[in-house]
């Protein structure tokens, strides 16, 4: 047993050699890189979440004000001065609002609302537009 730890056709081995420490440090850098796009991943669609988020909530929040007006200031041309909030204005690159109010003369009488914002990624693409609409009724009866 002793001649054959001896034996010095076959040099005992300590420890990682300079190819293992290569290997070993290639297959890290591959991991790190392969984690750094990972995290650059979800931190973009994160980001994409948010402004959908505020989109919705902008949204939601025009509408509010919109429907509450009183029956006769419902009108497209008397939607025109209404804009984004500055801050969601510059949170939503190249954003862009449409109001629309569409009457409808069919009992009972009532007119849609239509809201919809539109904005652009980080590639200057066009992203999917949010959009809300509700229909309002005149008050007091479905008569003229």
């Amino acid at each position: 047993m002793i001649a054959h730890c001896l034996n010095p056709s076959r040099p005992r081995r300590r420890g990682f050699g300079l190819i293992e420490m290569a290997v070993t440090g290639l297959l890290l850098a591959v991991a790190m890189a392969a984690t750094l796009q990972v995290v650059g991943w979800v931190a973009l669609d994160r980001r994409a979440v948010e402004r959908r988020e505020r989109a919705v909530l902008e949204v939601s929040n025009l509408m509010e004000r919109v429907a509450s007006r009183p029956w006769d200031e419902l009108s497209t041309e008397a939607l025109v001065g209404l804009k984004l909030s500055a801050s969601s204005a510059a949170f939503l690159p190249g954003s862009n609002l449409s109001l629309k109010v569409i009457p409808s003369d069919d009992p009972p009488i009532r007119k849609q609302i239509v809201i919809e914002i539109r904005w652009r990624d980080r590639s200057a693409r066009t992203e999917a537009p949010v959009r809300v609409v509700a229909w309002v009724h005149r008050r007091g009866g479905s008569g003229r």
